[in-house]
């Protein structure tokens, strides 16, 4: 269920708290303790802890459904931020629709749909989302006042309006506005493609997380509540956002970890995907939930014979039920122009093909 009110609402009323000075009631009575218990199945061993999936859907205004071309799942314990970032390529089973790429999910049926198969991908529960679409993550961005990010490699990037609107990131730091900081994060013009976009998204959500450990993050929310009403869903409840806001009150002194979902390269049929190992899959999650231990080893070999056919590379990467693949619209693209720079990731942050019918803006 869609509760933007309750976002909003929830939103108005701890800022309401925290600007009449009620901050210290809020962090002392507003909940005892945050966080629920959450059982690794596997271990036994457990954490307290809200896990919530963000994705960010390439939807236009006037589109219901878009493709979530970001799958990042964010943890929040009392003194971590762990995020996971699954790539969009990863592929999977989809309900009904047989083997597709993950993104294709919230498409297809919707955000919740995501939010089961990752649990299944990674073996941990995400139950609750918040997706954003693009053009209201360029308006959040500005409505914040912009985001320094770490830029690993010079890129230029054109929108889907073409060469007027050409972005050019040079290496270092940059202060992105909101059209360069969405060009930087759809960007996946580079040797490994869609797991270079991955390391962007990841780069860019941590210097994200940092800002808002700012307090005067307070004074930019008359600008960026309209932005949120306006282009961010959520099944998030009002009770669980306060939990949230409640833990946000330490997050200046949490630390921030990022990883990408690791796995392989594999084509079929002309079209790229990302493979992936189940128990590898959930290992490396457990690792990063509860134990705060990242790997960067991101990109692996691929097993041989996977690319020979659809039949052999579900037997060796998913074990799939046997079903028709149906894709679900592309997106139109434009002939974008060469990139003046080759872009290799480095590994930045613990993070590190070619799509036949990718983004616009990439």
């Amino acid at each position: 269920m869609k509760t933007r009110g309750k976002v909003i609402i929830s939103i108005l009323l701890i800022v309401g708290l925290v600007l009449g000075g009620g901050a210290w009631w809020v962090k002392k009575n507003l909940f005892d303790d945050p966080f629920a218990t959450q059982v690794d199945p596997t271990t036994g061993k457990t954490i307290k802890a809200f896990n919530v999936l963000l994705l960010g859907s390439d939807a236009r205004p006037n589109e219901k459904k878009g493709r979530t071309d970001a799958i990042i799942v964010v943890q929040v314990s009392k003194d971590r931020i762990s995020m996971l970032s699954i790539p969009r390529d990863t592929r999977v089973d989809i309900p009904g629709h047989g083997k597709q790429k993950i993104n294709a999910a919230a498409y297809f049926e919707n955000p919740e749909v995501t939010a089961n198969i990752v649990s299944d991908i990674i073996g941990q529960p995400v139950h609750k989302y918040i997706l954003v679409r693009w053009e209201g993550f360029m308006n959040i961005v500005d409505a914040l006042g912009g985001v320094d990010v770490y830029i690993p490699k010079n890129i230029t990037s054109y929108s889907m309006d073409g060469a007027e609107n050409r972005v050019d990131l040079q290496k270092g730091t940059q202060h992105l506005d909101g059209k360069a900081a969405l060009a930087f994060v759809r960007h996946r013009k580079a040797a490994q493609g869609d797991i270079y976009r991955v390391g962007n998204q990841l780069n860019f959500m941590k210097a994200l997380a940092e800002k808002c450990k700012q307090p005067s993050i307070l004074l930019k929310l008359p600008k960026l509540l309209p932005e949120l009403y306006k282009n961010v869903d959520t099944n998030i409840d009002l009770k669980e956002m306060l939990v949230l806001a409640k833990a946000g009150m330490s997050f200046k002194d949490s630390t921030v970890l990022t990883q990408t979902l690791p796995g392989y390269f594999f084509n079929i049929d002309g079209i790229s995907y990302w493979g992936f190992d189940p128990a590898q899959s959930r290992q490396v999650t457990y690792d990063l939930f509860y134990n705060g231990i990242t790997t960067s080893k991101v990109v692996l070999a691929t097993p041989p014979g996977v690319n020979s056919s659809p039949k052999t590379q579900t037997q060796v990467a998913q074990n799939p039920v046997e079903e028709e693949v149906v894709s679900p619209p592309q997106e139109e693209d434009e002939d974008e122009p060469p990139v003046e720079d080759e872009i290799i990731l480095d590994p930045i942050d613990n993070d590190d093909k070619d799509d036949n019918n990718d983004d616009n803006n990439d």
